[in-house]
């Protein structure tokens, strides 16, 4: 078995699921600016909404390609985990706020669940990050 296995599963679980939401984000942006393929949009919002949407798309494809290093080379991307684990933790604190403020009932409890699963994901990176390795003697 591979070193480190939890952690480079956990790194390529996350990576395909940004990946797909990426991709899912950016062909919603190009069906509407562009080709309009789809009968209706994979988004309810506006003009601005679906440049939000795009950017975002966009991010998260890179974002899984930082985290493809990590599942390369996890002993040398370690910064790639902390900035992820932040990223998941800011994305809680923010559907947690989303919940609280009521503006957004529809959704039910989905954002509890979702900064649940954050909150978990992030304590993943932590807890199962490699040890820093030491520098080669000279």
């Amino acid at each position: 078995m591979p070193r480190y296995f939890a952690y480079r599963l956990l790194a390529a679980a996350t990576a395909a699921l940004f990946s797909l939401f990426g991709f899912v984000f950016v062909c919603g942006f190009l069906d509407r600016a562009l080709f309009q393929v789809f009968s209706r949009p994979l988004f309810a919002t506006d003009a601005w909404g679906y440049y939000m949407v795009g950017v975002a798309g966009s991010g998260l494809l890179v974002w899984a390609g930082a985290l493809i290093a990590v599942v390369r080379h996890p002993l040398e991307n370690r910064g790639v985990a902390t900035a992820t684990t932040v990223g998941l933790v800011l994305g809680a604190v923010l559907r947690l706020l989303a919940w609280y403020s009521g503006e957004y009932r529809q959704a039910g409890d989905q954002l509890r669940l979702e900064s649940g699963v954050f909150l978990v994901a992030a304590l993943g990176f932590v807890w199962l990050r490699p040890p820093r390795s030491d520098p080669p003697a000279p």
